[in-house]
């Protein structure tokens, strides 16, 4: 689906093919271009070392061994029930409640593929007896009402793929971040640019470099400005931060709600559009077979090809929520020859209760086709190899926001195995701790159950869920398709 781009990539590159001329803008200078080429390195270094510890799967394995319940023939024979929205309670005994309730933890207890990571026995067996407790033993309770208590005892756990009634378990956090002052650093220090010789020292009692970032101004100029991710529901939707200088002076800074690229509708779920040598790829689904996108994913790994051929590619995750993981691997391999190793680990739990022999049969087939092996009864595990691969000169611009999400940001993880790549925009979803492998209704309420039995191990200064993965360079404000134009013209499109 090759269509003309409107608005960014298409105004920045017909100027410069039309040869129109825009005084100060037309042409990236020396600096910027040396510029960004010394970024360029520094990413490249991070990237180089990007490494989840295969060593803590070992810890996050489930011991089956020490006698807990698991899935009764009885609990198997009430799984898989189809859900339907027309079919949930509006209320129950409390007898079918407490039923549920200790089936849901057997469930978890065996299937969930976080279990261990969230506090295994000690934790979900008090959660499941809070729950109990506050169920009662007698009369009937109302499903919404025994929603949320189920929800309430289950809050420690943020995975925005595991959902009960509809409501996922995700943490509330946003991008906050203040714009009105500049900031510089210099020789590895930081200061704000009106005050160039007062060091700062400190920003909430850390390293300044938690809160400074990378980013784009409104002229299209990489600067330094305050962000970070915090809880949306406090202070109204503000933030306060304490910056200390070296001179002894403290100032209070208030971070609010930042501005992010996220369109509610799109004009094409797949576009490809070259333009000498530059191409922009918009992505706004990992596409999948089963849900009529066939075609889309075949055009998107068809013009893999093309993609090798320029020397800038812009690729446009903002607006994909996610989809078919498989399909990163898939272009992964068609654009470096060579098959993808993500920058984390993971540990899948074989559904050995659920599942009839060939059933299993397959998934053991299939998993063995990703490098996943076996271990013991129950789990799968992989251990990526360090990968970092030389890109021929060729620089890649990643776009993306708090929209980018599950797939799209296995996608994101995946360009960080190439050199020369830029990611530009906002943190990530931050959902793609597990996946959603499974759904059913829950069989005396009805409410709708969505798990998953992996985990995806990050390191977690690379990769939280809720929080996502930063970005190399931030682009935020109500203007940020003409900063991002900008930003091209004054850094990349030079030599085009």
């Amino acid at each position: 689906m090759k269509g003309r781009k409107k608005g960014l990539i298409m105004i920045t590159v017909v100027m410069l093919v039309c040869q129109i001329v825009v005084p100060v803008l037309t042409y990236a200078g020396v600096e910027e271009r040396q510029l960004l080429d010394q970024i360029m390195q520094e990413i490249n270094q991070e990237n180089e070392k990007l490494d989840a510890g295969a060593e803590i799967l070992d810890q996050l394995r489930y011991d089956y061994k020490h006698g807990k319940d698991q899935l009764t023939d009885t609990d198997k024979a009430m799984m898989w029930k189809p859900y339907n929205e027309k079919k949930v309670k509006k209320n129950i005994s409390v007898s079918e409640a407490r039923k549920e309730v200790k089936w849901l933890f057997r469930l978890l207890r065996s299937q969930y593929g976080l279990y261990t990571y969230y506090g295994s026995d000690a934790k979900f067996g008090k959660a499941q007896k809070a729950v109990l407790k506050e169920i009662g033993t007698t009369g009937r309770i109302t499903v919404k009402k025994y929603q949320k208590l189920v929800h309430k005892q289950l809050g420690f756990i943020t995975d925005a793929h595991l959902s009960i009634g509809g409501e996922p378990f995700v943490a509330d956090v946003g991008l906050f971040g203040d714009e009105s002052v500049r900031y510089i650093k210099k020789d590895g220090d930081f200061y704000r640019e009106d005050s160039p010789q007062d060091r700062i020292l400190a920003i909430n009692g850390s390293r300044p470099d938690r809160y400074l970032k990378r980013a784009i101004d409104e002229n299209g100029a990489l600067t330094w400005y305050l962000y970070a991710m915090q809880p949306q529901s406090e202070n109204h939707g503000i933030h306060d931060i304490k910056i200390t200088f070296q001179s002894g002076k403290k100032e209070t800074v208030t971070l609010k709600p930042t501005l992010y690229a996220h369109k509610t509708n799109v004009e094409r779920m797949y576009g490809y559009d070259t333009y000498d040598n530059l191409a922009y790829v918009e992505m706004n689904m990992a596409y999948m077979d089963e849900f009529g996108m066939g075609q889309e994913r075949k055009t998107f790994l068809e013009d893999t090809q093309d993609m090798k051929k320029h020397k800038y590619l812009v690729f446009d995750l903002r607006n994909n929520p996610g989809g078919d993981a498989s399909l990163v691997d898939e272009w992964f391999a068609q654009y470096t020859g060579q098959q993808l190793q993500p920058n984390y680990n993971t540990l899948r739990v074989r559904p050995v209760e659920v599942g009839s022999a060939e059933e299993l049969r397959e998934m053991d087939e299939f998993m063995q086709q990703y490098g996943m092996k076996k271990t013991g009864k129950y789990f799968y595990e992989q251990h990526p190899q360090k990968q970092f691969l030389e890109n021929k000169g060729k620089q890649i611009f990643v776009l993306t926001s708090r929209q980018t999400s599950s797939a799209a940001e296995a996608m994101t993880d995946a360009f960080r195995n190439l050199e020369n790549v830029v990611t530009i925009g906002t943190n990530t979803g931050g959902v793609f701790l597990n996946m959603a492998n499974y759904n059913m209704a829950m069989p005396y309420s009805g409410l709708f159950l969505q798990y998953g039995s992996c985990l995806q191990y990050f390191d977690k200064d690379y990769f939280q869920e809720s929080y996502g993965m930063e970005p190399d360079i931030y682009l935020t404000g109500p203007d940020l398709e003409q900063r991002l134009k900008k930003f091209f013209i004054n850094y990349v499109l030079g030599d085009v």
